[in-house]
C-alpha cells in the first residue's frame, strides 16, 4: 500500500501489503510515530517564529519578497550610510568651534568678549538662508550634484578655519560654512522620504538623526586628541589641527556621495540599482498613496499654495515647539555638577549620558512607529517621548527634590531627542499629494524653529539663572505640552483629509489623487 503525504514536504512513503495483516501493523504504527516528528521540529519552529517577529518589530517584515529585501539592502548601504556620514561631519564642523574656543582660539584672535556669540550669529545666519532654496533646487538639478558639492565647499571652508588670523576672517568662513551645511538636513530628509515607504522611514530617520548626537560626543574626544597628540606640530596649533582633521574626514564623504547619493526614484542613475528595482522603487511608493515627483511641480502660485494651507502653519509652529520643549539650550546637568563639587572628569563624563538616552530613545521610537504595534502611526510616540521630558522639567523646575529623582530627570530630560526624526517622519503621510511641498516645509519649518529659537532661549535659559534654569524649565514643559496637543491636531487633520481623498476618489473613480486601496482607514 501506498501512504502518500506522510511526512510534510517528503516524497510518497511506499508500504508492500503482500504479508498482509502484519503489514497493517507496521503501517499503523509507522503513521502514529510521525506526530513525534512534528512535536520535535517545534521548538526549533518556535524559536524561528520567535526571531522573525522579533525582526518584524526592529527592522523590516522578513516575509518581503526577496528581490525588495536585496533593494532595500542596496539603498540602505549607499544612501543610509552616505547620509549618515553626511551628517555626523556636518555635526562635527558645527560643534568644533566650541572646542577649538576653548583650546587656544580665544586667546590666539583675542576673542574676549562676545565674538564667539557674533560667529555663532553669523553661522546661523547662513545656515537659515541656504535652505529653502536649496529644497527648491533639488528638485531641478540632481541631488547627487547639489549635496556633495556643498559637502566639498565646507570641507574647504573648514580647512580655511584654521588658518585665519583676525576675528572678521573667522566671521566670514563660518558664514560661508553655515551657508553650505544649511542644505545638509532638510535636503536629506526630504531625500529619505522619498525612496522609503510608511513601514520604513521612521526608523531610517532616526538612525540619521542620531548621528548628530555621536558627533556632538566626538567633537570633544577628538579636540582632547587633537590638542595633546598635534599641538604644535608643522606650525600649527592644537585648535587650527581640529579644523584640518574635521576637514580630513569631511571631505573624502563629500566626494562619496557624488556616487552614493541616488537622486530621486524618478530620476535615479545610481549605478547600483537596476532599471527593475528603479522601476520598483517608483510604482512602490504609487502603491503607497504618494505622489512622484513632478506630479505637483514648482509654478507661480504653487508657494500662495502652501501658504494657504494648514500644513504651513500648524507643522511649522509644531516643529518650534519640538524645538522649544528639548532641554538643550544650556549644560544644565554640568553645571549643577560643577557646582556641587564634582570633579572635571564626572561633568565632562556624566552629562554624555543624556545623549545617550537621546540617541536610544529615538531609535527605538522610530523602530516601534515603524512595526506592527503601531503601524506607522506617529503621535503616539511623539507624545511618550515628550511626556517623559515634561515630568522631567516639572521636577527640575521644582528643584528641591530627593537626589535620586533629580538625577532620573536629568537623564530622562533627553526622551525628548527622539520628537525631532519621528516629527519628520510623518511629513510624507500629512502630504502625500505634493512632492516638493515635502521638502519645501521640511527647510521652512526647520528654518522657522532656528529663528524663533534666539529669542527662546534669551527669554528663558539666561546664564545667570543656571544651574537651576527654574523659567527655561517651566517654559520646556510649557512647550512640550502644547506639542502633544499640536500633534493631536495633525492627526485630527491627517484623518479629516484621507476620508475626504477618500470621498473625492469614490465620487470620481478616475480620479489620481490617490488609490483608494492604498489609504489607511484605521488612523487613530
Amino acid at each position: 500500500m501506498d501512504v502518500r503525504g506522510a511526512a510534510r514536504g517528503g516524497a510518497p512513503v511506499s508500504i508492500s501489503s503482500a504479508s498482509g495483516d502484519n503489514n497493517h501493523g507496521s503501517v499503523r504504527e509507522y503513521v502514529g510515530k510521525l506526530p513525534d516528528l512534528e512535536i520535535q521540529n517545534l521548538p526549533e519552529k518556535r524559536r524561528e517564529s520567535f526571531w522573525r517577529t522579533i525582526r518584524r518589530y526592529i527592522w523590516d517584515d522578513p516575509d518581503k519578497p526577496e528581490y525588495e529585501k536585496k533593494f532595500l539592502l542596496k539603498l540602505d548601504f549607499f544612501l543610509l550610510t552616505y547620509t549618515c556620514l553626511g551628517y555626523f561631519c556636518k555635526n562635527l564642523d558645527q560643534a568644533n568651534i566650541n572646542n577649538a574656543y576653548v583650546s587656544g582660539m580665544k586667546e590666539a584672535l583675542g576673542m574676549y568678549g562676545s565674538e564667539l556669540t557674533y560667529a555663532s550669529n553669523v553661522f546661523t545666519a547662513g545656515y537659515v538662508i541656504s535652505q529653502l532654496p536649496a529644497v527648491i533646487l533639488v528638485t531641478k538639478l540632481r541631488p547627487s550634484y547639489v549635496i556633495p558639492t556643498l559637502e566639498v565647499l565646507w570641507a574647504i571652508f573648514t580647512f580655511c578655519a584654521a588658518a585665519v588670523r583676525t576675528v572678521p576672517q573667522l566671521y566670514a568662513v563660518r558664514f560661508l560654512i553655515g551657508l553650505c551645511e544649511g542644505a545638509f538636513f532638510p535636503c536629506i530628509i526630504y531625500l529619505i522620504a522619498s525612496w522609503y515607504t510608511k513601514s520604513e522611514r521612521a526608523k531610517r530617520t532616526t538612525i540619521f538623526y542620531s548621528t548628530a548626537t555621536l558627533a556632538s560626543m566626538f567633537s570633544g574626544y577628538l579636540q582632547a586628541g587633537a590638542y595633546s597628540g598635534l599641538n604644535g606640530k608643522l606650525g600649527h596649533a592644537g585648535w587650527q589641527w581640529l579644523f584640518i582633521v574635521c576637514g580630513v574626514i569631511s571631505l573624502p564623504v563629500g566626494v562619496i556621495g557624488y556616487f552614493f547619493n541616488p537622486d530621486f526614484p524618478e530620476n535615479t542613475r545610481a549605478f547600483y540599482l537596476t532599471t527593475e528595482e528603479v522601476d520598483f522603487a517608483k510604482q512602490r511608493l504609487v502603491n503607497d498613496g504618494y505622489k512622484p515627483l513632478g506630479a505637483s511641480a514648482w509654478h507661480k502660485k504653487k508657494i500662495f499654495n502652501i501658504f494657504a494651507s494648514w500644513q504651513f502653519w500648524v507643522l511649522s509652529f509644531g516643529y518650534f515647539f519640538v524645538q522649544s520643549s528639548f532641554v538643550s539650550q544650556q549644560p544644565f546637568f554640568a553645571l549643577y555638577l560643577k557646582a556641587e563639587g564634582h570633579s572635571t572628569y564626572e561633568v565632562n563624563v556624566w552629562p554624555t549620558g543624556q545623549a545617550a538616552v537621546g540617541a536610544v530613545t529615538q531609535i527605538v521610537a522610530g523602530m516601534l512607529t515603524d512595526s506592527p504595534l503601531l503601524r506607522g502611526r506617529r503621535w503616539q510616540a511623539i507624545a511618550v517621548m515628550q511626556g517623559g521630558t515634561i515630568f522631567s522639567c516639572i521636577v527640575l523646575a521644582i528643584w528641591n527634590v530627593p537626589i535620586g529623582l533629580k538625577y532620573v530627570a536629568f537623564y530622562a530630560s533627553y526622551m525628548s531627542a527622539g520628537v525631532p526624526g519621528i516629527y519628520y517622519s510623518w511629513f510624507p503621510d500629512l502630504m502625500p499629494h505634493d512632492h516638493e511641498m515635502r521638502g519645501f516645509m521640511t527647510a521652512f519649518s526647520n528654518c522657522f524653529s532656528y529663528i524663533n529659537q534666539i529669542w527662546v532661549a534669551d527669554a528663558f535659559w539666561r546664564t545667570a539663572e543656571g544651574p537651576e534654569f527654574r523659567p527655561g524649565f517651566v517654559s520646556a514643559a510649557v512647550f512640550g505640552a502644547v506639542l502633544v496637543g499640536t500633534a493631536l491636531l495633525m492627526r485630527h487633520l491627517e484623518h479629516r483629509d484621507v476620508s475626504k481623498r477618500l470621498g473625492q476618489q469614490q465620487d470620481s473613480p478616475s480620479n489620481e489623487l490617490i488609490d483608494a486601496g492604498n489609504v489607511d482607514r484605521n488612523i487613530v
